[in-house]
């Protein structure tokens, strides 16, 4: 690394910045990949529990009508779940690119740190506006599933209708849930 001569040693003190931006440049990676983890492992987790509700009620009412709603159901939800885990997956690869623009830094420290905060905040940027496409998607595609297998089926204005749009209903929830999750993870990052 150049150095120019500086008054009162401060070319001599960038190099502990520097190691300090470094480390924290890990810790936040790790962190990152926490989240991701503990993200996987709560969607990991809600797709059991689906898959346990839907055989639940397969057992209980094997004859009853509507019992392909809960198929329909359980196969969107695992459409949603691996939407997420691309997505999460995608965060985590955004951070270790940020990490290695840190890590490639040796001339030209300040202007590569000034260059890495602003293309790391334009791919969390693009990956939360990406993640949220993609919900949107997931929530439109069940949506439109769902009305087209309760006309089919005759289930508008039953019961078992009234249990698919409860369901499609919390759907929606789980999708504003996550878009404001991603929100609230991206915002300290991106001010």
């Amino acid at each position: 690394m150049d150095t120019k001569e500086v008054p009162n040693g401060a070319a001599a003190a960038e190099k502990p910045l520097l190691d300090g931006i470094e480390a924290l440049t890990e810790l936040y990676t790790s962190g990152i990949e926490r989240m991701g983890e503990v993200q996987k492992k709560g969607l990991e987790i809600a797709l059991q529990h689906n898959v346990d509700v839907v055989n639940t009620y397969k057992k209980m009412l094997p004859l009853a009508p509507g019992l392909v709603m809960l198929d329909l159901t359980k196969t969107a939800f695992e459409r949603f779940a691996e939407t997420q885990k691309g997505a999460i997956d995608l965060v985590v690869e955004q951070t270790h690119s940020f990490a290695k623009l840190v890590k490639e830094r040796e001339n030209q420290a300040t202007s590569t740190a000034e260059q890495g905060k602003e293309r790391a905040k334009e791919a969390i940027q693009r990956t939360v506006a990406a993640q949220k496409t993609a919900l949107d998607f997931t929530s439109k595609q069940t949506k439109v599933a769902f009305e087209a297998a309760k006309q089919q089926l005759g289930y508008a204005g039953t019961p078992v209708g009234s249990v698919a749009d409860t369901v499609q209903h919390g759907m929606e929830v789980m999708v504003e849930t996550q878009k404001g999750l991603l929100d609230v993870l991206a915002g300290p990052t991106l001010h």
